[in-house]
Parts: structure tokens; C-alpha cells; sequence
């Protein structure tokens, strides 16, 4: 009998489609964690695929460089793939990444970013410095010491917890999501299954495009679960379950993603010269910059 497939994932609502029953099958051990957290647990092996972050696949990619020289088995490939299987995206709105703004936009001195995904973080920097023009100090809630209670200027709030946020002070909000779609007319991915290059690429793809289908088909009744846990009424979330969340990850989907990196880049929050590697069906790869 194989090993058991160990996949990482995160906790929120939008995921639990992609791995709608596997914690119930015999041949895989499923963890959930912080987006976060998941990079490490990709990179020391405790897990064979993940749920990763994408600003993290470019991160962990540039690490796995110097690696894929010294050890051919990974192809050249910086060590790690994407599986075409799914992502979380969006096109517009998204409801889960939502930024709180307390100050007029051009005048934002501090924002304080959400600590549990460096990709909303990302993506927050680069639609206000390119969006609402402003140049302001980024902070996560663990660098705000005593002598800082000042409220930030705007605030970043992202999954579960921001399908029911809410500030009664802030001046204005945006949804990153449909600030992203009026900046660069792409999709947005979020996360994306990744795998270690030379890992057992096919079943991991056979396994999660199973739990994918079946997740999909099943996302009423998981909205509506959502929606109790959450406290939030059953419409809003149905709504983010099947119009706002995408799980796509074709052509359009990694264009999209490209720009994003491309971005990140210039802005110093992605290392330069990573390529996206997606892998084949089959598991062979192919890299486009």
C-alpha cells in the first residue's frame, strides 16, 4: 500500500471545496494551517503538497535554485510545481480581503497588514502605493508596541473573519479583490496547490482534482455550514462559495498571476527572475516567465 499523501491546506471557507473529503479518505493525511505557516511545512517535507500562498510559490521557488543546480532530480525547476488541478481566485469583488480605511486615501501614513498571509499583504501594498498613490509604512499588529496606540490609517482584514467585518469609523473600504480586476483587468489567484518537483506528482493531482470535483458540486451545502460557523447569513454565503471565490487555474488564471509576481517584484516583495512552473499532467513541468 502507498504512503499516505500528506496535504497541506488552509482553515477558511474559500478552501474547503478543494479538499472536500480528505481528511475522510485512508491514503491521505490532511492538515490545515495558517497560509503562513504552510511554506515551511512544503519546505522541510512535512508536507507533499500544499495550499501555498502564491507570492509564497515565487519565494520558496527562488530558494529551491541553488538547490535544483546542485540536484538534477528537481529539473531545474527551482523545486517546486504548480498543479493545474485549482486555485483561489477571484474576478472582482471577493468579500475576504478587505481594506478599512480610516484616513483619506492619499494622506495614509501607516497600515497595519494582516499577519496570516503575506499574499493579501502583497496584494495590499501594491494597490495602494499603484491605486490610491500613497507611499505609507506598512506594519504587522506584532511591530505596534506600546508607545504606537495610535489607529493605523488603514487596515487590512482578510478570510472568515472579513466576510463579517466590520470598522464604524473608517471613512472607506475597499475590496482588494475588485481593486485588483479595475488595476490590471486579471484574475487574481490567492493560493495554489504546489508541490515539491519530485514528489509524487500525478497521484497528488488525481487525488485533489477528486476532491476538487467533489467539493464543487457540493458547495451549497458547504456555504450553508459556512454560513452557521461564521454567523453570517446564508446568502452572503452562498454568494462568496459560488460567484465571488473562483477555483479556475487555466491560461487566464496564470497570466494573471504573472502580472501579480511581476508586480510584487517591483516593489521588493518578490525576488526577481522566478518563473512559474506548472506541472504536466503526466508530471512533467513547464516554466513561463
Amino acid at each position: 500500500m502507498p504512503e499516505k499523501l500528506k496535504i497541506g491546506s488552509v482553515p477558511y471557507m474559500n478552501a474547503w471545496p478543494l479538499v472536500h473529503g480528505l481528511d475522510e479518505r485512508s491514503d491521505v493525511a490532511l492538515r490545515r494551517d495558517l497560509p503562513a505557516a504552510l511554506p515551511q511545512l512544503l519546505r522541510t517535507g512535512d508536507v507533499d503538497a500544499a495550499m501555498l500562498p502564491s507570492i509564497e510559490y515565487f519565494r520558496l521557488a527562488a530558494e529551491g535554485l541553488e538547490r535544483a543546480r546542485r540536484a538534477a532530480a528537481a529539473g531545474g525547476l527551482g523545486g517546486y510545481v504548480a498543479l493545474p488541478v485549482a486555485a483561489i481566485g477571484s474576478r472582482g469583488a471577493v468579500g475576504s480581503v478587505m481594506l478599512f480605511g480610516f484616513a483619506e486615501p492619499d494622506r495614509l501614513k501607516r497600515v497595519l497588514l494582516d499577519p496570516a498571509s503575506r499574499t493579501s499583504n502583497a496584494m495590499a501594498r501594491v494597490i495602494v502605493t499603484r491605486c490610491l498613490g500613497s507611499r505609507p509604512h506598512f506594519v504587522l499588529p506584532e511591530e505596534i508596541g506600546p508607545g504606537q496606540a495610535r489607529q493605523p490609517d488603514a487596515e487590512l482584514v482578510m478570510g472568515d473573519r472579513a466576510l463579517s467585518a466590520e470598522r464604524p469609523q473608517a471613512k472607506w473600504v475597499l475590496d482588494l479583490g475588485q481593486e485588483w480586476d479595475r488595476l490590471a483587468h486579471k484574475p487574481f489567484i490567492y493560493a495554489m496547490w504546489v508541490a515539491r518537483a519530485d514528489g509524487p506528482l500525478a497521484r497528488l493531482t488525481d487525488v485533489l482534482a477528486e476532491a476538487r470535483d467533489r467539493g464543487l458540486a457540493a458547495r451549497e451545502a458547504l456555504a450553508d455550514h459556512g454560513a452557521q460557523a461564521l454567523g453570517i447569513s446564508t446568502d452572503a454565503a452562498r454568494r462568496y462559495l459560488l460567484q465571488q471565490v473562483r477555483y479556475g487555474f487555466g491560461q487566464k488564471e496564470q497570466d494573471g498571476l504573472r502580472v501579480f509576481y511581476r508586480m510584487a517584484a517591483e516593489e521588493g516583495l518578490a525576488p526577481d527572475g522566478v518563473h512559474l512552473c506548472v506541472a504536466r499532467p503526466a508530471g512533467a513541468t513547464r516554466s513561463s516567465p
